[in-house]
């Protein structure tokens, strides 16, 4: 006879399951079940995600630099910066003081730090250097 598993967490009530996600994983923290969610789907983008890497290893990236690295005229590079922006993963920055100012720069947040790293030590194990 197998052995019965004790639950050591409460159960969601009927209906509820998001509000008990939300009460047990956000609810001391800064966002909620709906940003973290927000945050995942811009990142199921592969060249979001790839934008998010880029800017995790540059730290701030001009827009002109990132539509070269891109090298696809029909991507629309606005729209997927937007959709980090305002998940909060990206942010707009002015140019450095030795840079072009009439060009956007952006620059990774600690939220996106945050989803780089913690891929980067589930994916290769290691923990990253940055």
């Amino acid at each position: 006879m197998a052995a019965e598993t004790a639950h050591t967490t409460p159960d969601p009530d009927e209906g509820e399951l998001e509000q008990y996600v939300e009460k047990r994983l956000f609810d001391d923290s800064m966002g909620t079940l709906a940003n973290h969610a927000a945050r995942k789907a811009a990142l199921g983008d592969e060249r979001r995600y790839a934008i998010l890497f880029l800017l995790w290893e540059r730290e701030e990236v001009a827009r002109k630099e990132l539509a070269a690295a891109i090298d696809d005229d029909s991507y629309d590079l606005s729209h997927h910066l937007s959709e980090l922006v305002d998940v909060g993963l990206v942010a707009r920055t002015g140019a450095p003081a030795d840079a072009d100012g009439r060009q956007t720069f952006y620059t990774i947040t600690h939220l996106g730090r945050q989803e780089i790293e913690a891929d980067t030590r589930n994916i290769t194990g290691a923990t990253p250097s940055q």
